[in-house]
């Protein structure tokens, strides 16, 4: 299993979440934007794209089509640290596999990302 990391590699949540993908054996690639999250997808398949709401290069409605129409079948978890009605309503729209409000905390995004890979149990 591989996934796809698109965010800042700044911050804490991107080093907890390689961490764990790590500690669970699901090779990791870290993107700082979009754009260079569509030109890996064009190259390699990905199980997991991890997508940071708040990543620089194209709008995160835009961003996921453009991950769709290269691999329709990959699962997308979009994780932002800031919620609004209008984030959450152009993110739902594109029916993605779940959205995650970092304010849930890290183990409701590992529980997606376990769901998402179908992994049974969970390394922490």
């Amino acid at each position: 299993m591989n996934c796809l990391i698109v965010a800042n590699p700044q911050k804490s949540i991107t080093r907890e979440l390689e961490g764990f993908l790590r500690t669970n054996a699901i090779a990791t690639l870290l993107v700082e934007d979009p754009v260079q999250a569509i030109e890996q997808v064009q190259r390699q398949h990905f199980d997991l794209i991890v997508l940071d709401a708040r990543a620089h290069g194209l709008k995160i409605d835009q961003a996921i089509r453009l991950l769709k129409g290269c691999d329709p079948s990959v699962r997308i978890i979009v994780r932002t640290d800031e919620n609004t009605r209008n984030l959450e309503g152009r993110v739902r729209r594109e029916q993605v596999f779940y959205y995650h409000v970092d304010s849930l905390g890290m183990h409701d995004l590992q529980l997606a990302i376990t769901a998402a890979l179908g992994i049974e149990t969970l390394k922490h």
